[in-house]
């Protein structure tokens, strides 16, 4: 294996993390989403291993919204992307009351497709009951299945603490 230092510069993507990269036809690497410190982005860029060098591609359908921690996979020449995790201070924390219910509009369960061949976005259809929003969780493919595993919905944390807050709330 060797470490090679890609292309920075004109047309790469701007610093980030929580974004994710799948490698498409082993030529390709498709980039979506992430956040820095100051924002959540919803663009995608391509990196072409053979050329070493960045696009930014026009893409049609209902691209997904901002986000970051989202978990994406490949199946074929479709890019799957899932859930992730997007917040605006502004909009979350207009007042204590309401937090809460805003807050909750910062995870994700949406699946969209991205078709690599002729970049349209689409909606992925889910039957039965939804994965709960979550993010930082990983996806994989079984079969005709696709796995999600871990990461952090709005029923994870410290299920003692809930506990003692009904207990304090109930006492009032």
């Amino acid at each position: 294996m060797t470490w090679y230092q890609g292309p920075d510069g004109s047309g790469s993507p701007s610093g980030r993390y929580g974004h994710t990269a799948n490698l498409v036809d082993s030529k390709k690497m498709f980039v979506f989403g992430g956040r820095d410190n100051k924002k959540f982005f919803q663009d995608l860029y391509v990196l072409d291993l053979e050329l070493m060098s960045w696009t930014q591609p026009k893409t049609s359908g209902p691209s997904p919204s901002a986000r970051a921690q989202h978990a994406s996979l490949l199946v074929g020449s479709n890019l799957l992307v899932h859930g992730g995790f997007c917040f605006n201070e502004a909009e979350v924390c207009t007042d204590l009351y309401s937090m809460g219910r805003n807050l909750k509009n910062c995870y994700f369960s949406d699946i969209r497709i991205l078709d690599t061949k002729i970049m349209e976005w689409s909606r992925l259809k889910v039957d039965g009951k939804p994965v709960e929003p979550r993010f930082g969780h990983s996806m994989n493919l079984s079969g005709s299945d696709i796995l999600i595993f871990g990461g952090w919905s709005l029923e994870s944390g410290n299920r003692s603490l809930k506990d003692q807050t009904k207990k304090i709330c109930n006492s009032y």
